[in-house]
């Protein structure tokens, strides 16, 4: 998805690089955070936010990779 909008405002050089990049990043702490505040599933955020950091150290690898290719 941020690739197709980089590429739809024809965005490019090292914005378009650490736009893609940072599209990568693993979910924000903040939303167990709020989930927690709000009593909204707590375990399922905090779960969500611990898989996705820990999936992050290969998908940002990737990503970074990629974006030297592509752009």
């Amino acid at each position: 998805l941020a690739l197709a909008m980089i590429y739809l405002l024809n965005i490019d050089g090292i914005v378009a690089q650490s736009l893609f990049i940072a599209s990568s990043f693993p979910t924000s702490r903040n939303t167990s955070t709020i989930a927690m505040e709000y009593q909204i599933e707590p375990e399922l955020h905090a779960q969500i936010v611990l898989f996705s950091t820990l999936f992050s150290i290969i998908t940002v690898t990737v990503v970074i990779y990629l974006s030297y290719i592509l752009f």
